[in-house]
């Protein structure tokens, strides 16, 4: 067999390598890293996963089989070949992540957590997209409708806590979508959707380069997204027999986007993207107003980017600016009508600094900081009556971390060091009611009009090691810390909550996560990878709502008055397993399970007056067990994919209780199948996706209930 020398990147070292071998070598790279070649390759094998490069776990570019921590990468052909319509359904098949869209397109609100954690909580699970954190400093939400499925390159996911160099949020791990770089002088490519509901939509992308050169000059990106349909009734039954201004829930949105940059030489580039994103979603009911009770988001988001790279040192510049005008029409018939409208002006900025460099060839520090700003300013404006209710607040942050990572033996052995400080202070927080009437003079007793300036920190620490075996086995441990900052709704805002009314607390703390691990991987006959992870969590000062002892009238009789505190510790213990295979070229079998046990070790109730004892509960909205299966299919006739998702029982109320609208105290388990058939032309191409294919039937903690069977057709052009 014929050879050639080659010089090994990391030892620095000549060795011969078969020329099969490089071929190999270098359709992998072909494949799994667009950003250095202009074609990408329909297929991708999953038996090499390992052997991608990610940025995510040490903010610098790393193997996977290098890192000692649990990664989850989604390439760009796996994005293309899954059933899905919005970027956070991509995350449901992989283990231990719990994504909550009910309502599939209707939704306007999604969150995805993982590892255990409450599944109501997105603040709990860091989101970046290209580096920069999306998750709003109000209330730890992410508008996942917000970024184009179009747009991405892949998506890393990061498992257990990584405060040590993100920060609050990324106390159960980091989500990173990492958007696409113009590779071709000129393509693009233009959709139209067409599916149930009446749902209709187009996608349009354009992108290009000033000149031929990967390396060098202007590039410049267009794209957007447009969808809209007439819904479907959204509540249960017996909803909609006791309210008799029920209507179906619709939806319209649309996206657009815009990327400019600049390639100095290799590795070395300036780019600004700017995405504006507008919406309206029918909530379902409708008394008087043309529309009924609806909610916006009218968006802005700017980010900006450096890299650089010199030497062994590089490093990434990072600023950003988010802003969201939410808005929601508020309209009810109870014993009179009442009606008021939502306006919520949320803005976060920053930005972020990273700096890269190495020791020696097995030696490398990572040191960086980051400065960011949330705020609220929000407005109920009732019309029937004369009461206008203010929130607002402001929280700073200011981050340092450093990094360390060394290699031993040859590389076999991996050691990884991190500590990071978080310095926060909430200030200018305002609860104010002006001209009040009887319609809220029940919150007047809770009016601050000047909050107290508050102040906070953490120091989150991570040491993880590994040991890598022949090829791609390895065994990892690993202990980290995280946490999740107080979010401005809790600390500024007072006013009604389900089954209750929710008093602002200025002083709330974070809360923290202790997280101990151990994994691995192996690759087994006929080229199957398996991989594990066990970890066990101890929670510490979990912010919940507390029985205050005290109750208010806000209308409609007494109801019960909650104050959020840092009270609870949480102990999880969870497993997760992973198989791939390879069958035959083009055709790709993954599977995973995923065990979570969330319970409530220690509970210390506000006062005497609280006779609520939730120690030994287990935490709400978190599937005891998690199950799912993917093929796809590559092939010159047709491509088809196959997605089936199990989901366990979940429990429905923090003390674990029987709940008279799901009549159970657990939402029962449920399993759905999805599949995409989907045909590339020259120059076009078609794709059919259904979703829930057997329309089970299953419900949000409201009680309402998903769209069932969801079918997409898309057609369109690519050049």
């Amino acid at each position: 067999m014929k050879s050639v020398r080659i010089k090994d990147w990391k030892s620095h070292k000549c060795r011969t390598v078969p020329i099969a071998r490089l071929l190999f070598a270098l359709s992998f790279i072909t494949v799994c890293h667009p950003g250095l070649v202009a074609q990408e390759s329909d297929s991708v094998s999953s038996s090499i996963i390992l052997d991608e490069v990610v940025i995510s776990a040490t903010k610098t570019e790393s193997f996977v089989r290098d890192v000692p921590t649990r990664i989850n990468l989604l390439s760009s052909y796996r994005i293309k070949s899954l059933p899905v319509q919005f970027t956070d359904e991509y995350l449901q098949y992989l283990p231990g992540v719990n994504v909550s869209r009910p309502f599939g397109i209707f939704s306007s609100k999604s969150t995805v957590t993982m590892r255990g954690l409450d599944g109501k909580e997105q603040g709990r699970v860091l989101v970046l997209l290209d580096g920069v954190p999306v998750n709003k400093a109000d209330g730890g939400s992410v508008n996942w409708n917000l970024i184009n499925t179009g747009d991405i390159a892949r998506i890393e996911v990061v498992k257990g806590p990584g405060s040590s160099i993100y920060g609050g949020n990324a106390m159960g791990g980091s989500v990173n979508i990492i958007t696409r770089k113009p590779q071709k002088k000129f393509s693009g490519m233009f959709g139209l959707q067409y599916g149930t509901y009446n749902t209709i939509g187009g996608r349009l992308a354009l992108s290009g380069r000033v000149n031929d050169s990967l390396n060098k000059g202007f590039y410049w990106g267009l794209s957007g997204h447009y969808l809209q349909s007439e819904g479907y009734i959204t509540q249960s039954e017996a909803d909609q027999a006791a309210n008799p201004y029920i209507v179906k829930s619709n939806m319209k949105e649309w996206c657009g986007g815009v990327k400019l940059g600049y390639d100095f030489k290799p590795n070395n580039f300036i780019e600004l993207d700017v995405i504006n994103f507008n919406d309206r979603q029918g909530t379902g009911e409708k008394v008087y107003q043309p529309e009924g009770n609806t909610t916006d988001h009218d968006t802005y988001h700017i980010r900006g980017k450096y890299h650089g790279e010199k030497g062994d040192a590089d490093w990434n510049v990072s600023l950003f600016y988010f802003t969201e005008d939410y808005k929601k029409v508020n309209e009810y018939m109870k014993d009179d009508y009442t009606f008021y409208d939502v306006l919520s002006v949320r803005t976060d900025l920053g930005g972020l600094l990273s700096y890269s460099f190495k020791l020696s060839g097995h030696h490398k520090m990572t040191a960086g900081a980051d400065l960011k700003q949330g705020s609220v300013d929000a407005q109920d404006v009732y019309f029937t009556s004369t009461d206008i209710v203010d929130n607002r607040g402001k929280m700073n942050t200011l981050g340092l971390f450093a990094l360390d990572e060394m290699s031993f033996f040859s590389d076999k052995f991996k050691l990884i060091a991190a500590l990071r400080y978080d310095y926060a202070h909430y200030y200018e927080g305002a609860f104010i009611i002006e001209t009040p009437s009887g319609e809220t003079s029940f919150m007047k007793s809770y009016v601050d009009s000047a909050q107290s300036t508050y102040s906070w920190n953490a120091l989150s620490p991570k040491l993880s090691a590994q040991y890598r075996f022949e090829g791609n086995n390895r065994i990892y441990v690993s202990y980290a810390r995280g946490f999740r900052p107080s979010v401005l709704d809790d600390l500024c805002r007072s006013g009604r909550i389900r089954g209750g009314f929710k008093v602002a607390n200025s002083e709330l703390g974070p809360e923290t996560l202790d997280n101990f691990e151990l994994g691995g991987d192996v690759m087994l006959p006929f080229k199957i990878m398996f991989s594990a992870s066990t970890y066990f969590s101890l929670g510490h000062d979990f912010i919940y709502y507390i029985n205050s002892g005290d109750s208010i009238d806000m209308g409609f009789g007494d109801r019960p008055i909650y104050i959020p505190e840092n009270i609870t510790g949480v102990n999880i213990f969870g497993i997760e397993l992973e198989l791939f295979y390879d069958v035959l070229p083009g055709l790709s079998l993954m599977a995973n399970y995923a065990h979570a046990h969330s319970q409530i070790s220690d509970y210390e109730p506000r006062n005497s007056e609280d006779q609520v004892d939730l120690s030994g509960k287990h935490l709400i909205d978190v599937p005891a067990n998690m199950v799912s299966f993917t093929a796809a299919w590559s092939n010159r006739v047709v491509n088809a994919s196959l997605a089936v998702k199990y989901t366990g029982k979940r429990w429905v109320n923090d003390q674990n209780v029987y709940d008279e609208i799901v009549g159970s105290d657990q939402y029962p388990a449920y399993t759905t199948m999805d599949v995409k058939v989907w045909k590339d032309f020259r120059h076009f191409y078609l794709s059919l996706t259904a979703q829930n294919i057997f329309n089970i039937d299953y419900y949000d903690s409201k009680g309402a209930v998903c769209p069932g069977r969801f079918i997409m057709i898309e057609a369109g052009v690519k050049f």
